[in-house]
């Protein structure tokens, strides 16, 4: 059994969470320099690539687009020298680009 669906789901449900304003991630982008647009941006990639990553006919397309969410504000976050956070989007990272390229079975 794969663990990319379970993974999209925790992706989504984190872009979901940014969307709705929860948990104080607009404090948090402002800290890394990100307008509420941008972290807008961000958390509609999220959901989108979270949700194209449940179906395996759509997981390597979802897990480019986490990848490419998360690389940029791991950039950021590295920039502003906030390794907790970089910790963490380095792992969400990793996996969304093991989505990405790992074949499909």
């Amino acid at each position: 059994m794969s663990l990319f669906p379970i993974f999209g789901a925790a992706v989504a449900y984190a872009g979901g969470d940014k969307l709705a304003g929860a948990r104080g991630y607009e404090r948090m982008f402002r800290h890394l320099g990100w307008s509420q647009g941008d972290m807008q941006a961000v958390a509609a990639a999220e959901v989108a690539g979270g949700l194209l990553m449940l179906p395996r006919a759509t997981r390597h397309l979802g897990g480019a687009l986490v990848a490419a969410a998360s690389a940029s504000v791991l950039v950021s976050e590295m920039k502003h020298n906030d390794g907790k956070l970089a910790a963490s989007r380095g792992l969400v990272l990793l996996l969304a680009v093991a989505a990405w390229l790992l074949p499909r079975r």
